[in-house]
């Protein structure tokens, strides 16, 4: 009551002087409280802002469902080569990272982590002898990165029990973004705590006008010449008693003012002029740039129309997934390729095809063209749609000096033997 009544008493005023001064009550509560709790948003807790937990959805669940493979680099009449090589042991290790989780499960868990914390760490789990064994997730948080003065590099991992391991790192694998320390990884999170706070804020004040019921604020006052409440402990004890009678699902029962009360009025809360869907809507594009990631993705479609979603899709899997998947390819071949298979060219590469492919209009056109033009075979295009190859679908078509196929019958043109010969 005494909140309020700081809020709004100023005197004897108007209905109408107080309405327009609740205008302005969601920007004071969260200039209120924005600072402490934007400390308190953590790339671990960062989940309940809706716009946060879109754009993770977003990129952990493409990268996850984008194929990845192992190929050999070599040389084909002086033309650069890349054969898949599916029987390597890294090949082996990413399609089943560990005993508990499958790739799926791995990937989008990695990808989720990178986003949020900026970084992403395994536990390389290997046998008495030979290649690595497994890949053990590691809590980005219970991680520590340092440097020596000679530029040697120790992860220390909290454990169970508040012990802590160090590693050296030919034991852990870690893929990360951007680091200013350049060791760790910057968590973008961390970079704009107090504007998901604020998003946060906003949601937690539509919660708990809803959960009200979303009642208008009442205002009492004492009748003329009535002499009020006796004591603060009276006044307290009537607003307490007046909200557990009266809110939420008990809303729109019958009450009955004690004596000297006069009715009550309401302070209609308009949250067009108070900002509010404005504050959450400019949060919203504000966190989503943060990230880089397209409005659409995040549900803002007041920029986006039919002609340019799919157009923002590939930008956002060109200008955010690809980032993301180079870093896990640069780590990977780093950590878990040999020395040996680094020298002999084996590198390890997300196929992104996967998640860029066109619709079947448009794509099966361009699978057309690079046919016509020798580019691919029948077996190959089948390839890229999935399906088994034929036989005889490994001849390519050879273009004449005319552009024309030379290998492509032309029934129209064929003509029959002379029977006067």
């Amino acid at each position: 009551m005494n909140f309020w009544r700081e809020l709004w008493y100023d005197g004897t005023p108007k209905p109408e002087q107080k309405a327009s001064q609740f205008e302005t009550v969601l920007q004071r509560l969260v200039a209120a409280q924005e600072g402490t709790l934007g400390a308190s948003v953590t790339p671990d807790n960062c989940m309940q802002s809706p716009t946060v937990h879109a754009i993770v959805t977003a990129i952990s669940r493409r990268l996850s469902v984008t194929p990845v493979h192992v190929y050999k680099k070599g040389m084909k009449d002086g033309m650069e080569t890349k054969e898949k090589q599916p029987n390597h042991s890294v090949a082996k290790l990413l399609q089943r990272p560990n005993a508990w989780q499958t790739k799926l499960d791995f990937w989008q868990d990695a990808a989720s982590a990178f986003v949020r914390h900026g970084c992403f760490y395994a536990y390389k789990g290997r046998g008495t002898t030979g290649p690595i064994r497994e890949l053990i997730p590691l809590p980005p948080a219970g991680v520590k990165v340092s440097q020596d003065e000679n530029y040697n590099v120790t992860f220390r991992v909290g454990q169970t029990g508040g012990n802590t391991r160090e590693y050296t790192p030919d034991k852990i694998f870690h893929a990360r973004g951007p680091a200013r320390d350049f060791l760790k990884g910057d968590s973008p999170v961390a970079d704009v705590a107090d504007t998901i706070a604020l998003e946060i804020l906003a949601e937690q004040f539509g919660v708990t006008f809803f959960k009200n019921g979303a009642v208008p604020l009442l205002v009492f006052n004492h009748e003329p010449g009535s002499a009020g409440f006796r004591t603060v402990e009276e006044e307290t004890q009537f607003v307490k008693d007046f909200q557990q009678a009266f809110t939420g699902n008990k809303k729109h029962k019958g009450m009955l003012l004690p004596k000297g009360m006069d009715k009550p009025f309401a302070i209609e809360i308009a949250h067009d002029k108070a900002q509010f869907l404005e504050t959450r809507q400019y949060q919203r594009t504000v966190i989503a740039g943060a990230f880089g990631i397209p409005p659409h993705l995040v549900g803002d479609l007041t920029q986006s129309h039919y002609n340019n979603v799919e157009q923002q899709s590939q930008d956002f899997v060109l200008n955010v997934v690809m980032p993301v998947a180079q870093a896990f390819e640069a780590a990977m071949e780093r950590d878990l390729l040999t020395d040996r298979d680094r020298n002999s060219g084996i590198i390890i590469r997300f196929n992104l095809d996967a998640i860029l492919r066109a619709d079947f209009k448009s794509r099966q056109e361009g699978l057309r063209m690079q046919r016509e033009m020798g580019v691919i075979n029948a077996n190959e295009w089948r390839e890229k749609e999935g399906m088994n190859p034929r036989e005889g679908g490994d001849e390519y078509y050879e273009q004449g000096p005319s552009g024309q196929n030379m290998n492509m019958g032309n029934d129209d043109e064929t003509t029959e033997p002379d029977d006067s010969a």
